[in-house]
């Protein structure tokens, strides 16, 4: 079975200020808890799961290479709007 967890823009936008928090020297577990399993349109399909952010750098620094991204949505990759 696929687990699916749903994450808003909020949650999204939430996430990346905890990772700009931590750079800035901020105390944070960079983390969210997700338990809502009873959403009437979204209902995650696990009781309970932790969401983590972590830097692309932290996450890739052993060498692994970064899967497949759209290229429309790849942000090392897309221009800058602006």
């Amino acid at each position: 079975m696929i687990e699916r967890i749903y994450l808003t823009r909020r949650n999204l936008l939430s996430l990346l200020s905890k990772l700009d928090r931590k750079k800035a020297g901020e105390e944070t577990a960079c983390t969210l808890v997700k338990n809502d399993n009873l959403h009437p349109k979204f209902p995650q399909t696990m009781g309970f799961c932790e969401v983590v952010a972590v830097e692309d750098q932290e996450y890739y620094d052993e060498g692994r290479p970064a899967g497949y991204v759209q290229p429309e949505d790849d942000p090392w990759t897309k221009p800058k709007l602006g």
